[in-house]
């Protein structure tokens, strides 16, 4: 996996977009956005920057050999709803699932889902019932 595409899946675990992440690393916008587009290589001291920015190892983020961090510890820490969705942004690429998220977040989470899935939001019964939503009942009675 190259530095950009590392740099990306760091960025949606951590919820970062390139202004956050520019604000943290205190590495411009324009040179993050090169980065992020595979059309430059930070230098020694901005990838450490970077590195420590998104929380992993300056040998993980610059060797392209390496799948995982070395100085992460092994144990799974992740829900399988995290594990499922970090399948599916592997499956899609990070680019494309950071779109995706930002998009979400941009629209909301409504809009998103009507948008994406073509589906209503699942809603749980009781938050429904307590905000008398009317279809909560005709809902629940579906599922």
């Amino acid at each position: 996996m190259k530095l950009d595409e590392k740099l990306h899946k760091q960025m949606l675990l951590k919820g970062l977009n390139g202004q956050r992440l520019a604000r943290l690393s205190q590495v411009s916008d324009s040179e993050i956005s090169r980065i992020l587009a595979g059309k430059s290589l930070p230098g020694l001291e901005n990838a450490f920057r970077l590195a420590r920015a998104v929380g992993v190892s300056l040998d993980y983020l610059a060797d392209d050999s390496l799948e995982s961090d070395p100085a992460k510890s092994t144990a799974d820490v992740t829900t399988e709803p995290e594990r499922a969705l970090l399948r599916v942004a592997r499956d899609i690429g990070s680019r494309e699932a950071a779109q995706l998220l930002e998009m979400a977040r941009f629209m909301g989470y409504d809009a998103a889902m009507r948008r994406l899935l073509g589906a209503a939001p699942i809603e749980p019964a009781n938050d429904a019932a307590r905000q008398g939503a009317p279809h909560a009942t005709a809902r629940a009675g579906t599922a």
